[in-house]
């Protein structure tokens, strides 16, 4: 019996009787650019959907890059826990309220305040919950949406915003109407976007205008530190080390497979992604014709069903890459001549060589995915070669860490907050922002202030 099973977006095994095939779909579609993905970031804006009177702005040409991080980077060994990591280095000690000062010498601080009708509301609010999350998403997306509910007829500093609620980039997009001629996003729909059903339900809401905050009783706020040329959305340190990502949770279930069968790998197949998006234009066509649905469980059972042919064909055939030769197809792109098309390569049994050279790509995948998503492998516990970093370069990494990788990301996951209590308490300088001590090395600190002698 035959199956295949999917490892990620890129990369399938074909399991049969005594042998193993390797699918791995790489290259470009004629519409990338020089990106080693298949987006094309300028397309977004003049690509909208449309939902009742609105002109919805895609995240992403298929309006999935959410989804797409998320299948990408969940399956792996460490880009998860080095999100997450982030969110620890950041938010360290907790939420505090601060207030800048500047001192003799002309140095801006911050000095911690305490303010408890300030406090009151953000802890009825939820606050550090709210900004965990908030940091969450900003990680992943390099913006932060948040609901903000206003008391009606209030004026600036007396009520405002009554509360907040964090809301999820997966489920948000940005929007216009139809009938604005400046196509500026206004409006923030909530939805499923994942949903390809007839049925969609979506929530529409004004974008919080900081110049009139409390024109709207319910409204959303958005902060996004913006990507270069991009007027909506960012293109995050996720979604640019995806590549690196998928190819690092990919070798280990390769190898996982290899182990557990007791099989050798016999082929290598390589297909490029351009003949997997013209079969996904062939199957849209095909949907619009007969008036169809298109799902994108169409492509992924048209690929299993391709794949299964060939570990067929591949079965009973020696030099295949003869046999495929004439399938090749030249085009070009940006000037430059790209081979598209099937690359067969016979393992020839050598397992062991095989084995070393997939640990050799796994460990570059590994230290790329940590280098892409912005933390020093020395806080990411990720060494070479297995071994652990010295407690100095441990130091100096967390100190640099904090100094440049945390005012930016602070400042956007607690923008809405802040911009809060600038509405409630305008005559107030306070701020809300996360506390970080200033690391020292051991041998320092007093006996008493050591780590080993701290009480749990």
């Amino acid at each position: 019996m035959r199956t295949i099973s999917k490892l990620n977006d890129k990369d399938y095994i074909s399991f049969a009787d005594s042998e193993v095939n390797y699918f791995e779909i790489s290259g470009r579609s004629a519409n990338s650019g020089s990106s080693s993905t298949t987006e094309s970031f300028g397309d977004w804006e003049s690509s909208t959907l449309d939902v009742g009177d609105y002109k919805v702005i895609p995240y992403g040409s298929n309006n999935d890059i959410p989804k797409e991080i998320q299948d990408t980077v969940f399956p792996n060994h460490l880009a998860n826990r080095l999100q997450n990591r982030k969110v620890e280095l950041l938010i360290e000690q907790g939420p505090y309220l601060y207030a800048y000062e500047v001192t003799d010498e002309g140095k801006r601080i911050k000095k911690a305040i305490k303010d408890d009708e300030i406090l009151a509301w953000l802890e009825a609010d939820g606050y550090e919950e709210n900004l965990i999350h908030n940091a969450t998403e900003y990680y992943y997306s390099q913006g932060v949406f948040t609901k903000l509910f206003n008391q009606r007829g209030m004026r600036i500093g007396s009520g405002g915003i009554a509360k907040t609620e964090s809301l999820s980039f997966v489920n948000c997009r940005l929007a216009y109407k139809k009938t604005d001629k400046k196509k500026k996003p206004t409006h923030v729909i909530i939805g499923d976007w994942n949903d390809s059903g007839g049925n969609k339900k979506y929530d529409i809401y004004p974008l919080f205008d900081a110049k009139e905050p409390l024109k709207h009783k319910v409204c959303v706020h958005y902060s996004v530190f913006k990507s270069f040329g991009l007027n909506s959305y960012a293109v995050s340190e996720v979604y640019s080390s995806l590549p690196w990502i998928r190819r690092s949770t990919a070798i280990p279930q390769v190898l996982e497979a290899l182990t557990n069968n007791s099989l050798n790998i016999k082929w290598h197949i390589q297909s490029p992604a351009k003949y997997w998006e013209d079969k996904k234009k062939q199957l849209k066509d095909n949907c619009s014709a007969t008036g169809k649905t298109y799902k994108e469980q169409m492509l992924e059972d048209l690929k299993k069903s391709i794949l299964d042919s060939i570990s067929k064909l591949l079965s009973g055939v020696d030099n295949v890459g003869k046999f495929w030769h004439n399938e090749q197809v030249l085009e070009i792109m940006g000037g430059t001549a790209v081979e598209h098309g099937w690359k067969i390569t016979p393992i020839e049994q050598k397992v062991k060589d095989y084995v070393k050279a997939q640990l050799e790509i796994a460990t570059k995948a590994d230290f790329a995915t940590v280098a892409g998503l912005g933390l020093h492998s020395a806080l990411a516990n990720v060494g070479a070669d297995g071994k652990s970093d010295s407690g100095s370069e441990q130091l100096y990494a967390l100190k640099n860490h904090q100094l440049t990788s945390t005012p930016l990301p602070e400042f956007y996951i607690c923008k809405s907050y802040n911009d809060a209590i600038k509405v409630k308490w305008p005559d107030k300088k306070t701020k809300v922002g996360f506390h970080r001590v200033n690391p020292e090395r051991e041998q320092d600190l007093t006996s008493s202030k050591r780590a080993k002698n701290q009480e749990s």
